[in-house]
């Protein structure tokens, strides 16, 4: 039996229960383990997934202690500096534009273009 094309992300133990999934986006996420495949073919990272954008590209995981931001159109990815926990990333990303400080990753696999 093949695995589900839909998963549920779990409750992150350190968030409270009252965390609502910022409106725009779901936490009900279509083929995780191919958007998982994808992320860490596209930026070398382990993902843990955390929220995709509904109608749209961009997923928002988890690697080690950071949480990340990945664009699949534009294939570019940004390091979250300001959130440390899922209450947070759900209040930054609630509060819109501006709401995440943002560090830009290096792309991966420029050492190996000529």
């Amino acid at each position: 039996m093949s695995p589900p094309a839909v998963a549920d992300i779990p409750q992150d133990a350190n968030a409270s229960k009252n965390s609502p999934v910022p409106r725009g986006w779901t936490a009900q996420l279509l083929n995780p383990k191919t958007v998982k495949t994808m992320l860490k073919y596209s930026t070398g990272l382990d993902a843990s997934l955390e929220l995709a954008e509904d109608q749209g590209s961009r997923y928002i995981f988890l690697s080690g202690k950071d949480y990340y931001l990945w664009n699949t159109a534009s294939e570019q990815g940004w390091r979250i500096l300001n959130v440390k926990n899922r209450e947070e990333l759900y209040s930054n990303v609630a509060k819109g534009k501006g709401g995440l400080k943002l560090e830009e990753l290096m792309d991966f696999g420029d050492d190996l273009e000529g």
